[in-house]
């Protein structure tokens, strides 16, 4: 686990402003919950220890609660290795004791133990860390204010937001903004050097808002000093766990140890993941009673050695909601801000919400048409110029988004797929200038790379979840609508330079593409039985009938125009043409069984003609042929692939 993980086990203190300057007085608890191994001795008991972190700078004395204290009472901290530290009571109730906390005391856990004649009672453990000064002095028409630091020293220039109004840290690591509290919430933008705190694998780098809108609150940042200019993001999609089609045990048994491996092959690398999307499936919310919150739980479970940075996708929305504000509540109270941005080493992230949730008919207890369209309203388009215009032009930029941002069409041609032209216009315009933008993008379970300019492209990575996990469930693999195998973009940063590769599950990090031996394609669909009463139902999905002879496809899921394709069939290199058409091993693999199964498929899981599909005329039926793959960094990728070559659902493991 990295070493930043390791401090990220403190819980984010909401409380400093009510711990300022005066005492902190816990409720106690009955007596059946005072049987810990602090209380069994009972010298004291019905005792509360509270599990907060407190800042030495921002509370003078501390008050707990409790059920026979007496009068000459010592108490004192004793931390692991360190001496006893005495502590002076300001008083001393038979039902409370209230003591001053030390100026000095050091970062770390300390044992509250009470001392009476000879004996003693370990009361329970205190968390305490040393900070700088968070008495941050109020401000007129300043709602929101407080302090970033890295224990003792302030941090200065670090970008503070309510996702509306975007400030900075001045020298002493204080800020301020005037805030409407439209969001309800703030947030930090994780300065370069830096990693925040986190519970589990979530990242706190922000906080809820907890007064009234002209109600004055402080809301501190803490942050860990890290050396990450070198690193590895992974970038995962579409997981869409809902409790059905067994995701939990396909999720478990081959999404989380595939990622395990993948990080624990980092070594000492810090790597970081980014989810873009579609955690969970709205429709199953409360049919299946699997939310967000289970996801969260399930992610936890994993205890993955890494930070998961979200953004939501479509279906992290309330389908009871008809509103795309009050529909993406949950996910704000769960998983903080719907749009951010934080630094990792030299390169400047960002994570948006290209998803506005319609739902028509949506209402209490009623699910709606769970509709959207993709585009960026105005209030965040607002919001990512403000945060861009502090970014130099020349830094990389990782641009997080559930929904993609372009398309192609029959001619191989680049289409918006953003809800009308003047949305993807709008996006674009906020990065006119910088010289090394990606979007990274999810939503259509199939891999899609574009190369727009020589400053802009997008890598649309296909689903962990590959098919909804229906292929999973009919033991055919992990299979997208593309052919791609499910999996996850791997990007390795090194200081400005990036470089990125597709990785399927359970396939070896160099396995890039598959190929097909058309002959035997036919073959199958023209005798296996499911596939012909398949073809009976949906007549116009025989796609392969005017596939000529000898005929060979290249499936490349991670393609863009700067890779190379050749193949040699032992005399000559032989044309390799681009084609518009659809994978036949994820037809196969869901459309086949589904209709075998339901009498017709979901045309939004069906098999989709990709452009990443190449075909090669081979001079006979049995000529074995060399293909050799280059990607744009000049990895080299071959199969030696003998002919006739079989054809079935195993595929990815021939």
């Amino acid at each position: 686990m990295q070493d930043a993980m390791k401090k990220h086990t403190f819980h984010t203190l909401w409380l400093l402003s009510c711990l300022m300057l005066s005492p902190c007085v816990f409720s106690c608890q009955n007596d059946e919950t005072a049987g810990d191994t602090f209380q069994q001795e009972k010298l004291v008991t019905h005792l509360y220890v509270p599990e907060t972190t407190f800042y030495v700078s921002a509370i003078e004395t501390l008050t707990i609660q409790g059920k026979g204290f007496q009068a000459g009472d010592r108490f004192c901290l004793r931390g692991n290795g360190s001496e006893e530290i005495p502590l002076e009571t300001s008083a001393l109730e038979s039902t409370y004791v209230t003591f001053a906390v030390p100026r000095d005391l050091a970062t770390g856990e300390y044992t509250l133990t009470l001392v009476r004649g000879t004996e003693e009672q370990a009361l329970g453990i205190l968390k305490f860390r040393q900070s700088i000064d968070l008495n941050v002095p109020d401000k007129p028409g300043m709602t929101i204010r407080g302090a970033v630091f890295c224990g003792e020293k302030a941090i200065q220039g670090a970008v503070v937001s309510d996702g509306v109004e975007v400030t900075t840290t001045d020298e002493s690591g204080y800020y301020w903004l005037p805030s409407e509290k439209y969001h309800g919430y703030v947030f930090v933008t994780i300065p370069s050097g830096y990693l925040p705190l986190a519970e589990g694998s979530l990242p706190q780098f922000w906080q809820p808002l907890t007064g009234s809108l002209l109600e004055h609150e402080q809301h501190n940042f803490e942050l860990v000093e890290t050396d990450n200019d070198n690193f590895t993001l992974f970038v995962t999609t579409d997981i869409h766990l809902a409790n059905r089609n067994s995701d939990l045990t396909q999720y478990n048994s081959i999404v989380v140890p595939d990622l395990l491996a993948s990080m624990e092959a980092c070594g000492t690398r810090p790597f970081y993941t980014m989810v873009l999307g579609d955690m969970s499936w709205d429709q199953f919310w409360y049919a299946n009673k699997f939310n967000l919150e289970n996801y969260i739980t399930t992610l936890n479970e994993a205890e993955f050695p890494s930070l998961f940075f979200h953004l939501p996708g479509n279906h992290d929305n309330d389908p009871y909601c008809p509103d795309d504000f009050k529909a993406e509540a949950a996910y704000k109270e769960l998983l903080g801000p719907t749009y951010y941005s934080f630094n990792l080493g030299k390169v400047h992230c960002i994570a948006l919400d290209n998803n506005v949730y319609i739902n028509n008919g949506g209402a209490e207890g009623v699910s709606g048409d769970r509709t959207f369209r993709s585009y960026l309203t105005q209030i965040q388009l607002d919001w990512l110029r403000k945060d861009l215009a502090l970014v130099d032009k020349q830094t990389p930029i990782l641009v997080g988004l559930h929904c993609p941002i372009f398309g192609f069409n029959s001619d191989l041609e680049v289409t918006n797929a953003m809800y009308a032209e003047s949305d993807r216009t709008n996006l674009l315009n906020c990065f006119e200038g910088f010289t090394d933008v990606h979007f990274l993008t999810g939503h259509t379970h199939y891999n899609h790379n574009t190369v727009y300019s020589p400053s802009i492209m997008e890598h649309n990575t296909a689903a962990a979840c590959s098919t909804w996990w229906w292929t999973g469930k009919y033991g055919n693999g992990q299979v997208c609508r593309d052919g791609s195998p499910g999996g996850y973009s791997i990007f390795e940063i090194d200081g400005t330079e990036i470089k990125w590769r597709y990785k399927g599950f359970g396939l070896n990090a160099d396995r890039q593409f598959l190929t097909y031996d058309m002959n035997q394609v036919k073959r199958h669909f023209s005798i296996n039985q499911m596939a012909v009463n398949f073809l009976k139902v949906y007549p116009s999905r025989d796609d392969y009938r005017d596939v000529g002879e000898n005929i060979v496809y290249i499936n490349v899921w991670n393609w863009d125009a700067d890779w190379e394709i050749k193949v040699n069939d032992g005399t000559r290199d032989l044309p390799v043409d681009q084609i518009y058409q659809r994978d036949p091993l994820h037809t196969i693999s869901y459309d086949v069984p589904r209709v075998s199964e339901a009498g017709e498929y979901t045309q939004s899981f069906a098999s989709t003609p990709l452009i990443h599909l190449f075909s090669v005329q081979a001079p006979d039926a049995n000529t074995t042929l060399t293909i050799t793959v280059t990607d744009r960094f000049g990895n080299v990728y071959k199969e030696v692939m003998s002919r006739p070559k079989s054809f079935s659902t195993n595929s990815y493991n021939q």
